[in-house]
Parts: C-alpha cells; structure tokens; sequence
C-alpha cells in the first residue's frame, strides 16, 4: 500500500501545483524577487545542495536522480529558486519533491494569500509560516503526506510532506 501511495506522489505533486491555478495551460507567472531580499548564493543552487548531504548520498545509493525546474506556486514562478523531483531512474513510478526559493515580503505575503485563496490549509508554529494542500482534495492517505510550502523571511521550502520540510537545509 505505501508502494502504491508512492507511486502516486509524482501524478499528485503535479495535480496539486496544477490545481492552484485558474488555468494550467496558460503561460507561468514570473514573480520577480527584489535583490534587497536575494543574497548571492556563495555554491550554486542544486538538487543536491539543497538537501541534506546524507539524504542525497542515500537517494543516490536507491539508485534515484533528480529533475530541476524553476520553482512554483501554482502559475508563479519564483526567479532564482529551484524544484527537484527526485525518482528512480530505472523507470519505476515513484518520487518526491523539495524546492527552495529567495522570496521577499510582499511576495511571500502574495503568495500565501493566493494559495489560502485556493484551498491550501494555513498553519504556524511561531517561527515559520506553512500552507499545506487540503488533505480531502489530495489523494494522501493522511493530513501529514500532503505537499507543503514552509515560509521563512527571505525564502520559501516545499516538500512533498510537510516532514520532508526538514530535509531542504539550504538557506541561501
């Protein structure tokens, strides 16, 4: 059973990210961080650099590699950030998902609204600010397996599960 929820994870992930917009098909929405808020990153930005060291060099030992693209909420794509869906090579279905972008405070602000707007369930523990998919209209077996975006001052993290958050250690 946690094979076949794994093997859903991709066709979700992708679902859920579609589902925040009016309008899949349309052209993204580029959302431009101001360079006040974006520090030049010291290490390129990378599927591996955003993660822990660990996790990668276990994902790779499965066998599993990741695809980069840019990085969004719904429609919007964050300029300078990345999303990674990291898979078994070999062709079998399954995957999961971490990201991590620059964001500043109006945008954060935009986005987060936006996708409270669009059904994503708001939480905070006082330190972080998250907005997680609404598990009835995600195909998790569980409120804890749903995508989430974890907010922080200057950046945004998702993961494919609001506990994956833990393993997106970049900070910029």
């Amino acid at each position: 059973m946690k094979r076949a929820a794994a093997v859903l994870a991709l066709p979700v992930a992708a679902l859920a990210l579609a589902s925040c917009s009016a309008d899949a098909d349309a052209d993204p929405t580029p959302v431009s961080t101001p360079t006040q808020a974006v520090t030049t990153p010291a290490v390129d930005m990378t599927c591996d650099s955003i993660m822990r060291t660990s996790f990668v060099d276990q994902l790779k030992d499965l066998g599993w590699g990741a695809q980069a693209s840019q990085f969004r909420i719904g429609e919007h794509v964050l300029d300078g950030g990345i999303q990674c869906v990291w898979g078994d090579e070999s062709g079998l279905d399954s995957g999961q998902m971490y990201g991590w972008a620059p964001i500043d405070d109006a945008t954060s602000t935009e986005m987060q609204t936006y996708l409270e707007d669009n059904g994503w369930i708001h939480s905070d523990d006082g330190e972080y600010v998250y907005l997680s998919e609404d598990p009835e209209r995600s195909y998790a077996e569980n409120a804890d397996e749903v995508i989430t975006y974890q907010f922080a001052p200057g950046w945004v993290a998702l993961a494919d599960t609001k506990s994956g958050l833990a393993l997106v250690t970049w900070r910029g």
